[in-house]
């Protein structure tokens, strides 16, 4: 897993719903794969920003507070995010669906507050996920981050909740056929 990331941010502001990460009209249950979803990620808020994010120009999204709401269960604003190749997401706060569903399915998150008045679109972060860490390269700011918790790392780094439970489920099965050898 890449703990890592340098990348340019584009800021969102506070409350911004998982139907406007992800419109309504991209939601089918045969188009969940990140590619198909990457023109999604917020286009109505950014039309543009599919594109820009696909170039290379954006790879963190910082928002304000309860970023992802409203979704309840769904996943595909993770899925869009990632397809646009957003790589993480740093906020002042997430709705718990949003936050469940992004460890869940592997995408990193952040909760650091004050990063949305930290940081300005188009501004260079530098990020170490296990430290926590956020640098902006254009001011010179560093940012302390909640760290994430062990179990939440261990589900990153296997790429998600199911990856983590065949793990488990094998490391289990390997321990019983030892133990009773």
């Amino acid at each position: 897993m890449q703990t890592e990331f340098t990348a340019g941010a584009y800021r969102v502001g506070d409350d911004v719903k998982a139907l406007e990460i992800m419109p309504t009209r991209f939601k089918s249950s045969n188009a969940l794969a990140d590619g198909e979803l990457a023109q999604a990620a917020f286009a109505d808020l950014d039309p543009g920003f599919a594109a820009k994010a696909l170039a290379g120009d954006y790879g963190i999204v910082v928002a304000g507070r309860n970023f992802g709401g409203g979704g309840k269960t769904i996943e595909g604003p993770v899925f869009a995010l990632r397809g646009a190749g957003v790589r993480l997401v740093i906020a002042d706060s997430f709705a718990r669906y949003f936050l469940r569903n992004a460890i869940n399915n592997g995408f990193p998150i952040l909760v650091c507050e004050g990063i949305s008045a930290a940081v300005q679109t188009g501004q260079p972060l530098c990020v170490d996920l296990q430290a926590a860490t956020i640098r902006n390269l254009a001011t010179g700011q560093t940012l302390q981050a909640t760290p994430l918790s062990a179990s939440a790392l261990d589900i990153l780094s296997v790429g998600g909740l199911v990856p983590y439970a065949r793990r488990k489920l094998a490391e289990r099965s390997e321990a019983r056929a030892l133990a009773a050898g």
